[in-house]
């Protein structure tokens, strides 16, 4: 149930007035100027962007939708570490595969922060941190300390009421200080909580460029960190990144180099709770509260496949393809591995163009695709899909790699070819013997007056997992 709900809302954020990558970025580089402000997502209205301009010196926001929907509460069970954020879940078998590092540790006068052990698995690398906080930083982090001080949200009450009544008379309908205390009052009941800043210097001046690096090189790919208390003064830190073929190549044994810039405090998303009037919104931090230690460490640690490939399955499925409208998907590859189910589709889409890409009336415009997958008892099983490349091939041949997600709304094009690379990563349960991977689309139904939306099954591609 709880898959099928997440799937709603990030489909909610993944509105028509979609605002792709390329433009993204290009907002990120102005608001990385500031450092005041994060945007983690795609979000469904322009407007949006206009609000969040208006608090940008005051005040860190994130949008939940897409990816960010699953936030991260950090903890672990069963020596697993929860990982919600992406959707992710991994068999019980994890910690079998836990590789444990010594002699990496970064100190700050009475700080210490350990790597203490790796996993790799075909699709992710974690890395797991033992942070012991001396009393004097974690005071002046203020960890476990409210995120917003009753002195502070009472001076930006009387300052959005001082506003009010300065700007009653010209009847302006809009109030930046009232925004932002309302942002504020979001606040109320979340505490500090902790945040490494890992490679951060690696963005460089086009952010997001890369924000690791393998063997000596930059890549950027999906990351998160999740955090946990083990004590009053000890934390535990999982940092996880998507590792795919697209980046890897044939590699099974690398070096991973994580650059410890900073350790920062942060709003506990665990405290935060999605209402009616607040379903998309919740604060990471504020300019008054922010504290941030720099660190110059590193960490530089050998990561290997080798022991999860072992015992991992491939599978080169001959199981059909399902289509919809102008639009092919097909499983390249499944992948058995001890603590996961990872499978790869290949997506072709004929007769691209800017107008069917954008256009929610255009007779070739395909809406969110995802995907549904069922055990062979009809189970649903809890999977998160991810897109790692894009390519599109225009019409006079030119070939071109645009960033996951991207549309081109800066480009004129039309009767191109797309086509996609995308991971579904599926849980691994017993006694299942086979999968139904089953693509999803929301298909808009237009009226006069308004428009409606229904989830649409494609044809099931069936994977056996004896063949």
């Amino acid at each position: 149930m709880k898959n099928k709900i997440d799937k709603k809302i990030k489909r909610k954020f993944q509105e028509d007035n979609y605002i792709p990558n390329s433009t993204k970025n290009a907002i990120n580089n102005i608001l990385m100027e500031n450092r005041n402000i994060v945007i983690n997502i795609k979000p469904n209205k322009p407007s949006i962007l206009k609000k969040l301009v208006t608090v940008i010196a005051s005040i860190i926001v994130v949008f939940i939708g897409s990816i960010s929907v699953y936030a991260a509460f950090g903890g672990k069970i069963s020596d697993k570490p929860i990982i919600e954020w992406l959707g992710i879940k991994f068999s019980d078998e994890y910690e079998d595969y836990k590789m444990d590092v010594e002699g990496q540790e970064v100190m700050y006068n009475e700080t210490k922060i350990d790597l203490t052990s790796t996993v790799c698995d075909d699709g992710f690398s974690i890395f797991e941190f033992d942070v012991k906080l001396s009393k004097e930083d974690k005071e002046y982090l203020k960890l476990e300390e409210p995120l917003v001080t009753e002195e502070e949200l009472k001076s930006a009450e009387e300052a959005a009421l001082k506003e009010k009544e300065e700007n009653y008379e010209i009847g302006v309908d809009k109030y930046e200080k009232q925004e932002y205390y309302e942002i504020l009052l979001r606040c109320k009941g979340l505490t500090n909580t902790l945040n490494m800043v890992i490679n951060d210097d690696l963005l460089g001046p086009n952010y997001a460029k890369y924000n690791i690096l393998i063997d000596g090189k930059g890549y950027y790919t999906k990351s998160t960190q999740t955090v946990t208390k083990i004590s009053d003064y000890e934390y535990r830190v999982y940092q996880l990144y998507f590792l795919t073929d697209e980046i890897l190549g044939e590699k099974t044994d690398f070096s991973v180099t994580l650059k410890l810039n900073a350790i920062e405090n942060i709003a506990d998303k665990s405290g935060y709770k999605k209402t009616e009037n607040n379903p998309g919104l919740y604060p990471v931090n504020t300019q008054e509260n922010r504290r941030r230690i720099d660190i110059n460490g590193e960490f530089v640690v050998d990561v290997s496949k080798n022991k999860v490939l072992e015992n991992t399955k491939i599978i080169k499925p001959d199981s059909g393809k399902s289509t919809y409208k102008n639009l092919t998907k097909e499983i390249e590859e499944i992948r058995i591995t001890p603590l996961q189910i990872i499978a790869k589709v290949k997506t072709h889409i004929d007769n691209v163009s800017l107008h069917s890409l954008s256009y929610t009336r255009d007779k070739d415009y395909i809406g969110i695709i995802d995907f549904n997958v069922y055990d062979n008892h009809e189970n649903e099983l809890v999977s998160q899909s991810y897109e790692t490349k894009r390519t599109i091939t225009y019409a006079n041949g030119k070939v071109e790699e645009w960033s996951p997600g991207d549309i081109g709304t800066y480009k004129s094009f039309y009767n191109a070819e797309m086509d996609l690379i995308e991971y579904v990563i599926i849980e691994k349960k017993e006694n299942v013997d086979s999968i139904k991977i089953v693509p999803t689309v929301r298909e808009l139904i237009f009226s006069d007056s308004d428009s409606t939306e229904k989830e649409v099954e494609l044809n099931a591609l069936e994977v056996n997992f004896e063949q």
